[in-house]
């Protein structure tokens, strides 16, 4: 029982309890937003740059067509758009004098647009181009139950890579939310190990994940196991002492182990699974 409460009394306890407290108050926070009943229209996004670069466009005496048209850079982007809410979207709440458009700047050109997969027929989901504009796309639906939606293809020849969604939801001053975008596999020419490394940046990401918590629990450890766990991996006499610092060790994991865990959770797929698409990349 003594040495519970000597354990207790350490400060670096009462500091990590502290920082625990907080992270749980954070995750309630967010799971009290996340349980009310609404309607969340929301999307994610991916691209790939088929021609041009993100800043440079090709030579100029390089041209390149796509139908006919000469384009100095062509990107394909994909959306997922789906109800992340759980009560159902009506589109007859869609403001008649503001309806739902996807939009890039004014001068951009979308090539060409489809649908490529959707939860309900009966969503009767419709996207159509606009005669007197190249550069956006005005899209309607019935209704969206949560987890219903549509993925959706989009050839243009745009400098930004993801266009705007614009339009009025009543009682959804928000209107669609940008859920990130999709971390997406791309194929590289390099040799292995490297190739393997950036072919599956998840696991390069868990295996940095597990490092963190590693030290993390390193620094929890009573002093004699961490004596013996240091003999164990050096046999340097000039060892650094580390008796009157395992916070330092603490905080160094949770600080490591929060960078990858954050891309992880940020860049992760957040759509239903039966809107995933398989991309096959030129």
């Amino acid at each position: 029982m003594v040495e519970i409460f000597e354990f207790f009394n350490q400060g670096w306890v009462g500091s990590l309890i502290g920082v625990i407290g907080i992270i749980l108050g954070i995750v309630g926070i967010f799971s009290y937003r996340i349980s009310k009943s609404i309607a969340k229209p929301s999307y994610q996004k991916s691209s790939f740059r088929l021609i041009g670069r993100d800043e440079d466009n090709l030579p100029k005496d390089v041209k390149v067509t796509y139908k006919g048209n000469e384009v100095d850079r062509l990107t394909k982007t994909t959306l997922t758009i789906w109800n992340n809410g759980t009560e159902t979207l009506d589109g007859s709440d869609v403001v008649e004098s503001d309806p739902l458009f996807i939009s890039f700047k004014a001068n951009d050109k979308i090539l060409s647009y489809k649908i490529l997969k959707k939860t309900k027929d009966a969503n009767a989901f419709v996207l159509n181009n606009c005669d007197n504009a190249t550069n956006k796309l005005r899209f309607k639906f019935e209704y969206l139950d949560p987890n219903d939606g549509v993925v959706i293809e989009l050839l243009h020849d745009s400098e930004e890579r993801y266009p705007e969604f614009s339009g009025t939801i009543k009682g959804l001053p928000s209107g669609f939310v940008d859920q990130g975008r999709v971390l997406q596999k791309k194929r590289n020419n390099l040799k292995d190990p490297l190739k393997v490394l950036l072919d599956r940046p998840k696991v390069v990401f868990v295996t940095a994940l597990v490092f963190g918590l590693a030290m993390t629990v390193f620094g929890l450890l009573p002093q004699e196991a961490r004596d013996f766990i240091v003999g164990f991996l050096s046999e340097s006499s000039t060892q650094k002492s580390i008796e009157q610092q395992p916070i330092f060790f603490v905080v160094l994991g949770v600080l490591y182990t929060s960078m990858p865990a954050f891309m992880l959770w940020a860049r992760r797929k957040k759509y239903p699974k039966q809107l995933d698409v398989t991309e096959i990349e030129p």
